[in-house]
């Protein structure tokens, strides 16, 4: 499976180890019956992550750039498409040795709850009603989610839409001449 061909459908990227390496699991929206479906790609998450953006023609280091200056938040941080797919950074491995990357990203609003979990971790569940363990604590991978609520009222937010103030216009015009008053 190419990522191209299904880089609209995924909401998560999940590190995995294999035989070959450091990998990445590619977790796609739910189809018709209602469960998500996963494939694997032997690239690494960052690699996974370029190839999506370059499919939306998304600078991602400019990108990062503007969050780091607009939120004074540090790496790792998420990243938006303008399909309203934001995706949050949370570890979703243990690492195994110092410096592994063992933080994944998850689209924010494929995301319906986090609860906690065994040993100070948390778990995330997916509208569908799948989970997915977290290995950081409730706090914050909440905090994460916020962040992207914040993202997707500040960066994401639609532009007025130009004809709107003309109907506007023109509603209070046809009240006007049939009833006499503005308002």
């Amino acid at each position: 499976m190419k990522l191209e061909d299904i880089c609209d459908d995924v909401i998560g990227l999940v590190p995995e180890y294999s035989k070959t390496g450091d990998g990445c699991r590619l977790i796609c929206r739910a189809a018709d019956d209602g469960k998500m479906s996963s494939y694997y790609d032997s690239r690494t998450i960052e690699s996974v992550k370029r190839q999506m953006a370059r499919c939306y023609a998304v600078d991602l280091a400019a990108q990062g750039r503007q969050l780091q200056k607009e939120y004074q938040r540090t790496k790792p941080l998420p990243f938006y498409f303008s399909d309203d797919r934001i995706f949050v950074p949370l570890k979703l491995r243990l690492a195994r040795v110092a410096g592994d990357p063992s933080y994944g990203y998850i689209a924010s609003n494929f995301v319906a709850r986090v609860l906690p979990a065994n040993n100070s971790h948390c778990r995330i569940d997916f509208i569908n009603g799948e989970s997915l363990p977290v290995f950081s604590n409730i706090t914050t991978a909440r905090l994460a989610l916020y962040f992207a609520t914040e993202i997707q009222k500040n960066s994401l937010r639609r532009e007025a839409d130009p004809d709107q103030e003309l109907l506007q216009a023109f509603h209070t015009l046809r009240r006007y001449i049939t009833t006499g008053k503005t308002k």
